[in-house]
């Protein structure tokens, strides 16, 4: 974070450090720094496909501004249409929304693109939001092959017990 600070400070028009920076804020949990740095990268670079779809996901993980998160991710989508990441982002902002079918029809093109156990918990969640619990758990299960020992998914997988 502090190289990062020092590169933006040299160069504070540089979207792409202005957006590392955030993510680097993201990944330490400060989500109100991120929100910030990601707000600003767009102002220098209005389609920066990646801070669009983080921002977004970032509101839709938090259940805010969710039609604004659409239309961050969609933009990001015009950019790159086939980006699974992208995809997922769209499919759990209509998650979050309670459109349980367009969900489902955004994570399961994602999953076509990029096979990424986060992909398959987000379809999980919204097959047990549907009461599909078999469905949710194969999706589960799949999350888990691919990334064991996420204590959240095992944890759900024992509410289906």
């Amino acid at each position: 974070i502090a190289q990062y600070e020092n590169i933006v400070a040299l160069n504070p028009g540089n979207a792409d450090a202005v957006f590392l920076l955030g993510a680097l804020h993201l990944e330490k949990g400060d989500r109100s720094q991120a929100k910030e740095l990601f707000r600003r990268t767009l102002e220098l670079d209005p389609g920066h496909h990646n801070c669009l779809n983080s921002l977004g996901y970032l509101y839709a993980e938090a259940g805010i501004h969710l039609d604004e998160a659409k239309r961050y991710v969609e933009k990001a989508l015009e950019i790159d249409p086939r980006n699974g990441a992208y995809l997922d982002s769209l499919g759990w902002i209509y998650f979050k929304k309670q459109d349980y079918e367009k969900a489902l029809i955004y994570l399961k093109e994602a999953d076509s693109f990029l096979k990424d156990p986060v992909i398959y918990d987000h379809i999980g969640d919204v097959y047990y939001a549907m009461g599909e619990n078999e469905e949710a758990r194969k999706y589960w299960n799949l999350s888990l092959e691919m990334l064991p020992g996420q204590t959240e998914i095992k944890n759900k997988l024992k509410r289906l017990e």
